[in-house]
């Protein structure tokens, strides 16, 4: 009896291996991410506290994630990029380092801004923006740039400021945009003339408007909500839209390819979690980005998006002709060796 009941004993033992691999599987999750530090990290409290899944994560620029994909390829250390446009995201699944998921909280988005290849979600968005330092232009005595065309005046050399599009997904959709606006050979040559009046390029999308609110540079160019949140911090800074037409972000979260097994659950909760009113509310009503999500209502503070002047963006060309088109920015304009870190 006692050797049938230890038998019986082991296979109960075996039989519950699977329930606690799988309780293994939601304790924690590791995420790259491109937001805002202090916004990634209120979300990854918000999320642990609804979920009980603790979140380990890694900030960098939107393309530093993907060059860190690149080279973890063969042994993924995350299972989730957070952050960065549908181009970002496109660029890095064709480079096969992310993973198919859908969502079955994806109804609450309309169905244009769904990826028919179902790798990356949408989440919310973002729009390119200026911000000008309000003592800089009371002292230059000229009105905050409201076009692409007012940037390149020579009386701003050494002013403006932006982070470097190979470096960051917020500079690489405010450069698509300027392509997209006035066509690759004269958004080209256009930005051989911004880039006489650019200061210093930066690593980081956000890092210009922090530059601009300190007065170490005039005007800023990078997203809007990241202009907000440098505002809500105390410093002097206006916020415009270029009247030609600006570009705009779709933000997306993706499953990395072969990432972490023991995550895989824990990932597609957070997926689901971003599309949660929770989580959208606190994106509009916190950090000033548009929802994405048809349920839930954009924060009175912002500027509807019927009510901005728009390009009608291809992101899926945008996300193909990423790798080249840096290629030729560095070739053409500044390369990335002496970005601002």
């Amino acid at each position: 009896m006692k050797r049938v009941f230890a038998i019986l004993l082991a296979l109960c033992m075996l039989l519950s291996l699977p329930v606690l691999a799988s309780a293994e599987q939601v304790k924690s999750i590791s995420i790259y991410t491109c937001y805002v530090e202090n916004e990634a990290l209120q979300m990854f409290e918000q999320f642990t506290k609804d979920t009980g899944i603790k979140v380990n994560y890694v900030r960098l620029g939107a393309g530093e994630i993907v060059t860190r994909l690149e080279a973890e390829a063969q042994n993924p250390q995350a299972s989730i990029f957070m952050g960065g446009s549908v181009d970002t995201h496109t660029s890095a699944m064709n480079k096969g380092l992310l993973d198919h998921y859908v969502s079955p909280k994806l109804e609450v988005v309309d169905e244009r801004w769904k990826d028919p290849n179902e790798v990356w979600t949408p989440v919310s968005m973002i729009v390119t923006a200026f911000a000008s330092n309000t003592d800089y232009l009371k002292e230059k005595g000229i009105p905050a740039p409201t076009s692409w065309a007012e940037l390149i005046n020579p009386d701003l050399k050494g002013d403006v400021c932006m982070a470097h599009p190979g470096t960051s997904g917020a500079a690489y959709t405010a450069f698509s945009g300027m392509l997209q606006t006035f066509g690759v050979e004269e958004g080209f040559e256009y930005m051989k003339k911004l880039d006489a009046n650019i200061a210093q390029y930066t690593k980081a999308g956000a890092a210009p408007y922090r530059m601009a609110g300190l007065g170490e540079i005039g005007i800023a160019i990078g997203y809007d909500l990241d202009a907000q949140a440098t505002i809500l911090e105390g410093y002097p800074l206006v916020i415009t839209y270029p009247s030609e037409g600006t570009g705009y972000e779709v933000t997306c979260v993706s499953m990395v390819k072969g990432g972490p097994a023991n995550e895989v659950e824990a990932a597609h909760a957070f997926i689901d979690w971003m599309l949660s009113d929770t989580c959208q509310k606190m994106a509009t009503e916190q950090f000033y980005r548009y929802p994405i999500s048809k349920t839930v209502e954009l924060n009175p503070a912002m500027i509807p998006m019927d009510q901005l002047n728009l390009i009608d963006y291809d992101f899926i060309w945008s996300g193909d002709n990423k790798v080249a088109l840096v290629e030729r920015f560095e070739r053409e304009v500044r390369t990335r060796d002496n970005v601002l870190k």
